[in-house]
């Protein structure tokens, strides 16, 4: 299939929204701004490096790599509305993986009321998706306004991705087993983030990394301290994970990244109103430290990979 028979089948994958006045087919696309200010980011990510091909089909690949850039976007105190979609791909790759990529990017982009506008297709030596995200942002959400006092949440308990990825690592999983379902394709729902209002939110992050290696990144931001206070009842969901790789649970919830939840920070006054599928992480202290009650933390952060 040419390139331009291959941009058609994109095409008729991708739907346009709201806000769209000319989309893909043309030199570039032409949106609507609905606010003052416009939040953009981007992601990439290559075969062998952030994605297995053996672990995930391409359908998740496109959607988890959708959800990693709605996710900056929202954490920005945006609202996701457009997508760029740039793919370099080896010429010998098979069209189907391709189609299944943009099916995958269009069911999130599908469940989020987001257009994807437009993008690129190259040849290269290994597949690669770049995707750039646009939303709209009233009042923006920094990782740098927590303050001394504040408390922290987490929108969603992390956990079952790094459980999935060293299950599959290990061999000790399939890639069809219910156990590795969140690394594949992690649930993505930040309505009661949106709901809750980010005007009452201090500072936000997206959980990419992990928390052990996010969280000392939104203290260096805020130039503050975290001591963190965490209820490990509230981690017992990990415990038949935990049981099958010998790690516990706090260090998988700890550890996990690319889960895409949001580490909240709220003063004090708004904590009793949280929803209550949040999980309360801390409080913010003065100093620089990453604390567990008061004491040093029992593992240490280290990057995430797919």
């Amino acid at each position: 299939m040419g390139e331009e028979a291959l941009i058609a089948a994109f095409a008729e994958i991708y739907r346009s929204r709201a806000g769209v006045s000319v989309g893909i087919g043309d030199d570039g696309a032409i949106i609507e701004s609905t606010s003052a200010l416009e939040v953009i980011s981007a992601d990439m990510a290559t075969d062998g490096i952030h994605f297995n091909r053996s672990w995930s089909s391409a359908t998740d690949i496109g959607a988890k790599i959708a959800i990693a850039n709605l996710g900056d976007i929202v954490a920005m105190g945006g609202v996701p509305k457009f997508l760029i979609v740039a793919i370099s791909a080896p010429g010998d790759e098979e069209v189907s993986y391709l189609l299944d990529i943009a099916r995958g990017i269009e069911s999130v982009a599908k469940d989020f009321d987001v257009s994807v506008v437009g993008g690129d297709l190259v040849a290269g030596k290994t597949l690669t998706i770049a995707i750039t995200a646009l939303g709209s942002v009233n009042a923006p959400v920094l990782r740098s306004g927590a303050k001394v006092g504040d408390k922290i949440f987490i929108t969603r308990a992390t956990g079952r991705s790094l459980a999935g990825l060293l299950l599959l690592s290990k061999g000790l999983a399939s890639s069809d087993s219910p156990d590795v379902r969140a690394f594949q394709r992690p649930e993505f729902d930040p309505h009661d983030l949106i709901e809750f209002g980010f005007e009452k939110i201090n500072a936000l992050m997206d959980v990419s990394d992990g928390l052990l290696s996010d969280l000392p990144k939104l203290a260096k931001a805020s130039r503050v301290g975290i001591d963190l206070t965490i209820d490990e009842k509230d981690l017992s969901f990990l415990e038949p994970l935990s049981e099958k790789l010998a790690i516990p649970p706090l260090e998988l919830f700890l550890r996990s990244g690319e889960e895409h939840s949001f580490i909240v920070v709220v003063d004090s006054k708004w904590q009793s109103g949280t929803p209550e599928s949040w999980i309360m992480l801390g409080t913010v202290v003065t100093g620089d430290e990453i604390t567990y009650f008061g004491k040093p933390l029992p593992f240490q952060g280290t990057s995430w990979h797919w």
